[in-house]
């Protein structure tokens, strides 16, 4: 989906240091995309309210493995995670909300601050990084992305269109790394490897890892993309 304009430096300077936590187990989201969410658990109500009532942001969490067991109380989580603004929202007339929540900016998990009835925690920003003496390497990385990537619905094309918006200002080349990440339709534990990722050439690397390593099986072709209405 298509991204609405964000000031997300004005987001940033005015960020409280602390945001709810929003933990699924197979939802990734990265900056710059828009995830369609459709919230019903209680919990989640009430932190959706919160967040509109405060500052609209929301961290989306990736759980570890093993929290079907735990799932109804806080299960592990990564520490990595994106956290989204919101940037429409409906309320239904039982309770629940429909939510567009675009990823703004990549964060840690410094530690929780509140468990019930939703998680909340403190978390450091993190900003994106490419070496100068190495930004050069920038577009043969890029092209090595784009000639491993399936073609299908015009992804690679709008991809390459990103890039000329990137080289003429439109935003850093961590933008473009995660518009390749997010054409790719990546199973998550490779999205979080690219979420967690701070280093741009060395996230365009794990795109292609994870590219060549899907060619590898035999399963070029991009899998159906997840619906991200899960809570």
């Amino acid at each position: 989906m298509t991204a609405p304009p964000l000031d997300v430096e004005k987001v940033l300077r005015e960020f409280s240091g602390e945001v709810p936590l929003f933990a699924l187990p197979s939802l990734v989201l990265l900056p710059d995309v828009v995830a369609p969410l459709l919230i019903f658990e209680d919990r989640y109500r009430a932190m959706t309210a919160d967040a509109l009532e405060g500052e609209r942001l929301v961290g989306m969490a990736l759980l570890k493995p093993g929290w079907e067991t735990a799932y109804e109380g806080n299960p592990p989580l990564y520490d990595h995670l994106c956290v989204g603004s919101i940037v429409s929202h409906e309320k239904l007339p039982d309770g629940r909300y429909k939510l567009l929540l675009y990823g703004a900016f990549r964060a840690r998990v410094l530690e929780e601050t509140q468990q019930v009835p939703y998680r909340r925690a403190r978390v450091e920003v993190l900003r994106d990084t490419v070496a100068a003496d190495r930004a050069d390497e920038l577009d043969e990385r890029l092209h090595a992305v784009l000639d491993r990537m399936p073609g299908r619905r015009g992804r690679v094309g709008r991809l390459r269109m990103l890039a000329t918006q990137v080289r003429g200002g439109g935003g850093g080349p961590g933008r473009l790394a995660d518009a390749a990440a997010e054409a790719a339709e990546l199973p998550p534990q490779d999205r979080y490897r690219v979420l967690a990722e701070g280093d741009v050439l060395a996230r365009l690397d794990l795109i292609l890892e994870a590219l060549e390593a899907r060619a590898r099986r035999g399963d070029d072709e991009l899998p159906p993309r997840a619906d991200a209405t899960l809570n």
